[in-house]
């Protein structure tokens, strides 16, 4: 043990080397002048010996939302300003460390970094360890501290998929489903294309929807939003109704004909409510 700073300006500090668990005991500053001695007994100062250090502190100033630039910093507690901990952390390499006072004549050893918060963000754990020196520096003793960031981000990577894809059969159903990564979760909204204007059609990730007209050319888009007020729009789905294989059909039923005359069959008188068959198919396509 030994004291340093000036008695005379009252200012001293008392340092302690090689602690040991059991030296946890309440200790009391005394003056010895011979053959004068005075004891603060009314200020005794409770000491508590431990095996490992305190764990450094993680604090972020700000709010986690991305474009949002927040201050993080890492601070450990410092018994010894003569022999403080080292900090170091995954956010930078070699972070200048700081030794600040608190009101309570208390020390702390602070190191910080500004950054500005984006959706990679989210999910990254920040590592800061306190490496604090033991047995006069000749050994160390570190402590640990761990945050994950929950970082919130408007929606990104908004897709379209389509059920079924290609061609289906005119009266099919068609079935869009939106998708998007956002935090908090996104809300989905599907438009329809017109020529008088966009046209709501549903607030939900699924859209349905049942194609008859042979002659209609419909343009499908979903919008995914969250509370961060960034919409993000999804890719268009163009739905074209067509009729195809007209040709084939026709050379189909004069073969069909011809083979009927050959067999001297009567040709099916057609009901004055029937029509001709033709296939209808409905192509999908993302844009």
């Amino acid at each position: 043990m030994s004291i340093t700073g000036d008695l005379s300006q009252k200012n001293c500090t008392t340092l302690f080397s090689r602690l040991v668990t059991n030296y946890t005991d309440t200790y009391y500053f005394r003056i010895e002048n011979r053959p004068s001695r005075a004891t603060a007994v009314c200020d005794p100062l409770q000491i508590t010996v431990k095996d490992s250090p305190p764990r450094p502190r993680i604090e972020i100033s700000g709010d986690l939302k991305e474009k949002e630039s927040v201050t993080i910093s890492c601070s450990a507690s410092t018994p010894c300003p003569h022999s403080p901990p080292k900090l170091t952390w995954n956010l930078q390499q070699d972070p200048p460390n700081n030794i600040e006072e608190n009101p309570d004549q208390t020390f702390t050893t602070k190191i910080q970094k500004t950054i500005t918060l984006s959706d990679t963000h989210d999910g990254f754990t920040i590592s800061c360890s306190a490496t604090y020196p033991v047995n006069e520096g000749r050994e160390v003793k570190t402590a640990e501290e761990r945050k994950t960031l929950n970082v919130s981000y408007a929606p990104k990577n908004t897709s379209v998929s389509i059920s079924p894809s290609g061609l289906v059969s005119a009266g099919s159903w068609v079935n869009l489903t939106c998708s998007s990564r956002a935090k908090p979760p996104a809300n989905f909204s599907w438009f329809k294309n017109s020529k008088d204007g966009d046209i709501s059609v549903a607030e939900e990730v699924f859209y349905s929807f049942n194609v008859t007209n042979v002659t209609d050319i419909e343009d499908y888009y979903c919008v995914a939003t969250n509370d961060l007020d960034n919409p993000e729009f999804g890719v268009d789905v163009y739905v074209t109704v067509k009729i195809l294989g007209i040709l084939t059909l026709y050379s189909t039923l004069i073969i069909f004909e011809c083979w009927l005359r050959s067999r001297c069959c009567n040709k099916p008188v057609k009901d004055a409510g029937e029509e001709d068959y033709v296939n209808r198919v409905i192509e999908i396509q993302a844009s």
